[in-house]
């Protein structure tokens, strides 16, 4: 690649997604706009993408969609990567090549930068009415499991520890 500014517009699907066996993501797909910017020791790219991703709900494990977004910045340099101090963690958002290499894999980058923009919490919304749009059967299941653990017979034991004290 020559010194200056490419850019590079590409799709990634649920290949890319099960290439990594993530049993997390169902499927996905998304759009990416990779801006890199060359210079002669260095090299910046500034990762765009947009999409889908299809996991389990945390609630009622159905399928749910979740939209994905976010812009990553990535410095890239030529040459070997400094001795980092026992003490201090290396920057992820640098990467390391040899000069010699004619190719740069981003796409461990891209998967990763994808996945961490999944909310840490995946639940489906309130419809309209206020009513969860989770699975009606799983969320009548777990209110009858809540229902019978505070009608268990150990529950008068959940207690105990704050009566010894």
């Amino acid at each position: 690649m020559e010194k200056g500014k490419h850019t590079f517009h590409f799709s990634v699907n649920t290949g890319l997604f099960s290439g990594f066996q993530n049993p997390e993501i169902i499927e996905g797909s998304a759009e990416i706009l990779l801006e890199a910017g060359k210079f002669s020791h260095f090299m910046n790219v500034i990762l765009n993408f947009s999409g889908t991703l299809t996991v389990s709900c945390d609630r009622c494990l159905d399928d749910l969609d979740i939209p994905v977004k976010g812009k990553n910045l990535l410095s890239v340099g030529f040459g070997e990567a400094p001795d980092e101090p026992e003490n201090e963690s290396p920057d992820e958002d640098v990467m390391y090549v040899n000069e010699e290499d004619e190719e740069l894999d981003l796409t461990a980058y891209v998967y990763e930068s994808i996945c961490l923009s999944l909310p840490i919490q995946r639940m489906h919304g309130d419809g309209e009415n206020g009513k969860s749009l989770c699975n009606p059967e799983m969320l009548k299941y777990i209110s009858n499991m809540q229902q019978a653990e505070k009608e268990s017979p150990f529950s008068i034991l959940k207690g105990i520890n704050e009566i010894n004290k």
